[in-house]
């Protein structure tokens, strides 16, 4: 049996498309409401779910609990408000339920950047779909996780937490829902911090929500996070998968904000060893190379860029801009290969951009700046 749980607070909008999206696969549906002044749970009802009311007291995971404390069902899929589960995961969801070995399964989120184009998104990986027990609870007042870790109970059961296809589409980060989620992220992650000071995952993630919310606090913030950090530089793995955006923060960081235990050679030399196949970083640090004038480093970089977009060897457990693997990244190698000289090389990639639907424009200008330089300076292709 099936429980698809929900939290919610005035979500009339977005909730009939993520209700439908697990209709026919859900025994049943557990809306949590923390307090709508809109018709969020008159549609529910509609809809045909459970709904539970829950006096909201900025705590995500309290929320979280107590919807999966009214589930009947053996398996969880937890499933947010403004996302909905696309029709050809359902298969997969019910074959993975049969599994006997299975603990909970990895599922691929697709965040989309314009409502309008669901073939650009970023994507990231989350623990959607679990077996219901009572050792498995979120904490965290804020991006909740289950604490004790997943992995513990692997180790004291036997069973295995796998990765899927299943696949969610994700609309909470179009436009100007941005601003107020980032708000109060930040004032959820605060709190977080005064109730457990010093965790490291909650310094990463409140240091980056205040600096997109350009709040000059988040340089002190992840300065403490990478002081946290220091004990763990010579381990061959990170303390936690969230510090590659730690580094990825620090390597946009000017030398002097760094703390001096922490120079940017470091910053460098932890992502390489620890993050071999994360995008954004290479990306990065392929920037910070043709910033320097080191075209063939970063020639080097952005072609391992393009061919992880192209075999999908990119870390798949981050969210990035799907262009950092693709028409970004050849765009930014043909100007590398431009500049150094190898004219033919950087020809064939534009040629190969001039069907992008965002660089096909830059490829034509380009092509006709060598067009024109090779002519003008007689030099035949």
């Amino acid at each position: 049996m099936l429980s698809v749980c929900l939290i919610t607070k005035n979500e009339e909008k977005s909730l009939p498309r993520a209700l439908a999206s697990v209709r026919g696969l859900a025994d049943e549906i557990i809306v949590a409401d923390t307090g709508s002044t809109d018709r969020t749970v008159e549609i529910a009802q509609s809809l045909s779910a459970t709904v539970c009311h829950f006096p909201w007291c900025d705590d995500f995971s309290a929320a979280r609990n107590f919807a999966v404390s009214h589930a009947r069902g053996d398996w969880i899929f937890w499933l947010d408000a403004d996302e909905e589960l696309l029709p050809e995961s359902a298969a997969e969801v019910r074959s993975g339920m049969a599994r006997a070995d299975a603990l909970a399964f990895w599922v691929r989120r697709q965040d989309l950047k314009d409502a309008g184009r669901l073939d650009f998104y970023s994507l990231m990986w989350q623990l959607r779909l679990f077996r219901r027990r009572d050792d498995l609870k979120f904490q965290g007042r804020c991006h909740p996780e289950f604490r004790p870790d997943i992995s513990e109970i692997e180790t004291k059961t036997g069973l295995k937490v796998f990765q899927s296809t299943i696949t969610m589409r994700h609309y909470g980060y179009i436009g100007e829902m941005i601003p107020a989620k980032l708000r109060r992220g930040a004032r959820l992650l605060e709190l977080e911090l005064q109730d457990r000071p010093g965790q490291l995952y909650y310094l990463i993630e409140f240091g980056r929500t205040l600096l997109m919310l350009e709040d000059g606090r988040g340089i002190e913030v992840l300065r403490e996070a990478a002081r946290k950090l220091l004990p763990f530089t010579k381990d061959d793995e990170p303390p936690m998968p969230i510090v590659s955006l730690l580094l990825e923060q620090l390597l946009q960081f000017a030398p002097e904000q760094l703390p001096a235990e922490f120079p940017p050679k470091l910053v460098e030399r932890l992502a390489w060893r620890w993050f071999p196949n994360n995008a954004p970083l290479l990306w990065l640090l392929a920037r910070q190379s043709a910033m320097a004038g080191q075209f063939d480093t970063a020639e080097r970089m952005l072609r391992r860029l393009v061919q992880m977009g192209a075999d999908h060897s990119y870390d798949q457990g981050v969210s990035f801009d799907p262009a950092l693997v693709g028409d970004g990244a050849k765009s930014n190698l043909g100007v590398c290969l431009l500049r150094q000289g190898k004219l033919d090389e950087a020809q064939a990639v534009f040629q190969g951009l001039l069907r992008s639907p965002t660089h096909s424009a830059q490829a034509r200008d380009s092509l006709e700046a060598i067009g024109q330089f090779i002519q003008q300076s007689g030099i035949r292709s």
